[in-house]
């Protein structure tokens, strides 16, 4: 039985197939990247290749909707060069390729180096309402998922959390579980009479998606696979793993709503993330970060 290609090899076959006329100077994988192998590409470039059939739709959404968000959020968004569906060991992978954003990941820099704290808040608060007055361009409507009403976007809260204790596995002890559960469902029902405003969101906002220069300035918000429209509280929350402090206070100064409507939901959703951790570190292996999830989920979600 032929040995399957590694993640090197296999981006390295997806280059020559897909971009042919780029030289391969260089090839240094990143860590982070749950559902793509993640490469910097010739010290400039950012190559992705996805691990699956999951990971290859939100590629080739992030494709689609890179030229209209650098268009409206200016040189924070990379500018796409290419991507196209390429065939692998009998595989059928994306493969998106960008300029690399000159920054670091806010968790090895931090975002306030000699940037004030007020001053980074007031630039967050900013991209957040900026972000979710955006109009997802119709080219795309068919990859980004609309969850307007409270009812689908409960429906889309489930489904998500289910797909997530499918990837945990055992690594989520079934107590843990079924806790999670039934406050889902409770939030689901208390989301009927909350309501929002469904508007544009990243989707995934958290450290490793958002770049600050050596002053931390905020000079990149990358990874845009799970845009959809839906209750902006969602962005809100990944900004309590920035800096806990940092969320709070962006909570409290953005004008997109009363900070008392918007909180109990954001609240939910800072409490969920974790479950992310567990998920994405069972399957992997990751034994640190399943482990940092369960210890964040039992605080979140006492039994």
């Amino acid at each position: 039985m032929a040995r399957k290609l590694t993640p090197r090899k296999r981006v390295l076959q997806a280059l020559r197939v897909c971009v042919p006329q780029l030289g391969v100077n260089s090839l240094r994988r990143f860590e982070h990247g749950w559902d793509n192998h993640v490469y910097e590409l010739n010290h400039s470039l950012v190559a992705k290749l996805s691990k699956s059939s999951v990971g290859g739709f939100k590629l080739l959404k992030e494709a689609c909707l890179l030229p209209h968000l650098r268009a409206e959020l200016g040189e924070i968004i990379p500018r796409e060069l290419a991507k196209c569906v390429v065939n692998i060991e009998g595989e059928e992978c994306v493969l998106l390729v960008y300029e690399a954003i000159r920054g670091w990941v806010s968790t090895q820099r931090g975002m306030r180096l000699t940037t004030s704290t007020h001053e980074v808040c007031h630039m967050l608060a900013q991209l957040m309402e900026k972000i979710h007055s955006i109009s997802p361009p119709n080219e795309c409507s068919e990859m980004v998922p609309v969850h307007d009403t409270p009812r689908k976007w409960a429906e889309a809260l489930r489904s998500e959390v289910f797909r997530l204790i499918d990837m945990a596995g055992s690594a989520l002890p079934s107590r843990l579980r079924n806790t999670i559960l039934e406050r889902v469902v409770e939030y689901a029902k208390r989301l009927q009479s909350l309501g929002f405003t469904p508007k544009l969101i990243h989707g995934d906002i958290d450290p490793r998606n958002l770049l600050v220069d050596d002053t931390g300035r905020l000079v990149g918000l990358i990874d845009w696979g799970e845009a959809a429209v839906g209750d902006p509280a969602i962005d809100y929350a990944g900004l309590f793993y920035v800096e806990e402090h940092i969320g709070k206070h962006v909570l409290e100064i953005q004008r997109e709503e009363y900070p008392q409507y918007l909180s109990p939901r954001v609240g939910f959703h800072r409490d969920l993330a974790p479950l992310y951790w567990v998920a994405y570190g069972a399957s992997s292996g990751n034994h640190n970060l399943t482990e940092a999830g369960l210890r964040l989920l039992r605080e979140s979600f006492p039994s």
